[in-house]
């Protein structure tokens, strides 16, 4: 079964542009992936901003639990005055540095991370020192752009016509509120730490009209 972050080193970006094939895969046939046990969504972490100025987490906020990232769910308990979204930037599983914007009303975020940073007002905001906090949301991402072909969640079958897949995002470029470029899993049972989720992947290694995209997708946004 494939385990891509086994062989993956901190701050290192693994990024292959128009990617078309991996040692471990198997390009025309399904490939069995693991998403891993991650841990039941929550675990709000929090944030300050100061006025005009980027925040840091204390520390690296790493969902560890999932090997290929998953989406923030994210709240604001100081507001940020006269700024109307909120720049989280940190990386994917691949150390691709990225970023995504979100309305400071909060909500679950379209691209999955697989470490946070921190946050910032956008485009600034004038509260002394505003807060938000950034907890594990339900979407797990996929390691390659691909479809699905069956689907396990703690040992069963999921009937493909009820599981919940989000398709690649194939904008070119990416911006700050594009999605995944790889895709994503949203588990129909919740994750709980206990379950393992497991899927089988037909990868896409198509590339656009411009030689973008491959196994890896769209590079990620980041500015």
């Amino acid at each position: 079964m494939f385990r891509d972050r086994q062989g993956f080193m901190q701050g290192v970006n693994m990024y292959v542009p128009g990617m078309q094939y991996a040692s471990s895969l198997n390009a025309n046939e399904g490939n069995i992936v693991s998403l891993g046990r991650p841990l039941a969504a929550g675990g709000a972490i929090t944030i300050n901003i100061p006025a005009n100025g980027s925040g840091y987490a204390s520390a690296p906020i790493e969902f560890t639990d999932t090997p290929y990232g998953r989406n923030v769910v994210l709240a604001v308990t100081t507001a940020l005055t006269g700024s109307t979204s909120v720049r989280i930037f940190g990386e994917d599983y691949l150390g691709q540095p990225m970023v995504e914007d979100i309305v400071v009303a909060g909500g679950a975020m379209k691209k999955p991370f697989y470490r946070i940073f921190g946050a910032r007002g956008m485009p600034g905001h004038t509260t002394a020192v505003a807060a938000i906090t950034v907890a594990r949301g339900a979407n797990l991402s996929l390691p390659w752009k691909g479809s699905l072909e069956w689907v396990k969640e703690a040992g069963a079958f999921i009937d493909l016509a009820f599981a919940k897949i989000v398709a690649p995002d194939l904008t070119d470029p990416a911006t700050a509120a594009s999605g995944d470029p790889r895709g994503q899993y949203i588990p129909t049972a919740a994750p709980d730490g206990v379950k393992e989720y497991i899927v089988c992947i037909r990868p896409d290694t198509g590339v656009n009209v411009n030689n973008n995209g491959g196994l890896h997708g769209i590079r990620q946004y980041n500015a």
